[in-house]
């Protein structure tokens, strides 16, 4: 079964190209939303594996997304991993006491994000990653 992720991003763009990125290593996209509100109703509707969220969205920030996730029952809370271009050390600090597991500069460590997600996918014992012997099992 594969990975189950919810986006939250404002920049279309980078929206399409993750989206792309995701499918490429086998995650699927269960859903995704531009702003605060919906994407914390959503995810908790949908149960994802894992959420990727910006901390800046067209409403709303991925703080506030962070921390309405957190409240969840534990076991209904994804692996939240940030990725944004906010990369001061204040947000990743505010990210991981909100309970963010990752937190990834979209200016240059995208590829990490996507190890990580890989290491985290059924995908990874048939599909290795660049650079990287095939898992064994």
């Amino acid at each position: 079964m594969a990975l189950r992720a919810y986006l939250v991003e404002d920049s279309a763009l980078v929206f399409e190209r993750l989206g792309e990125l995701l499918e490429e290593i086998g995650v699927k996209l269960v859903g995704s939303a531009d702003e605060a509100t919906n994407a914390i109703a959503a995810i908790g509707a949908l149960r994802p594996d894992v959420v990727v969220i910006d901390i800046a969205l067209r409403e709303g920030t991925g703080l506030h997304v962070l921390k309405e996730i957190g409240e969840l029952p534990e076991e209904d809370r994804p692996v939240r991993i940030v990725l944004t271009n906010f990369s001061r050390q204040w947000y990743r600090d505010a990210a991981i006491r909100l309970g963010a597991e990752y937190f990834f500069d979209k200016s240059s460590e995208i590829p990490q994000l996507i190890d990580v997600l890989r290491s985290m996918s059924p995908v990874e014992l048939r599909v290795p990653a660049p650079g990287r012997a095939p898992a064994h099992v």
